[in-house]
């Protein structure tokens, strides 16, 4: 009889042990949790006229011998919690190479749509060492009517 009193005293600490389940993450840091955070987006850029965001990322970083790609995701951050809704740009953007501190730019890269909101530039090189800009252009014909760029050092 002593034996499962004991048995059940034990039993009885151990499930009191677990009641906070360690799969389930709580919220210390106020009203949004971690998932909330996780989710926000980073605009590495923004688009002048649209105020539209841009994230990139290299696909295949460019060398001194061979041609890279990227690939560029235009997007708009909800107005409630600041996630990223993918927005499609009016026409396919162009990728200009361009160096500023000598004036001119690279090969015409190639860009495409790879789906909403989303696009690849190809033919990516940089033809020298140096402060390059990536410029990421929604073109009417040949009027630029919304740009932005990404400053880096190749």
């Amino acid at each position: 009889m002593f034996g499962r009193k004991l048995f059940s005293i034990l039993l009885l600490a151990i499930l009191a042990g677990c009641a906070e389940p360690k799969y389930v993450k709580g919220s210390d840091s106020g009203s949004e949790g971690t998932n909330a955070q996780e989710s926000k987006a980073d605009c590495q850029a923004t688009f002048s006229n649209s105020q539209l965001c841009l994230a990139w990322h290299w696909e295949k970083k460019p060398t001194s011998t061979e041609m890279g790609s990227l690939v560029f995701k235009t997007y708009r951050l909800n107005s409630l919690d600041q996630t990223p809704i993918e927005v499609d740009l009016t026409t396919t953007p162009q990728v200009v190479l361009w160096m500023p501190s000598m004036g001119h730019g690279s090969i015409p890269t190639q860009t495409a749509r790879v789906d909403e909101g989303t696009y690849r530039a190809s033919n990516v090189f940089f033809i020298m060492p140096g402060d390059w800009e990536i410029r990421f252009q929604v073109k009417n014909g040949t009027e630029v009517i919304d740009e932005t760029h990404i400053n880096l050092v190749f």
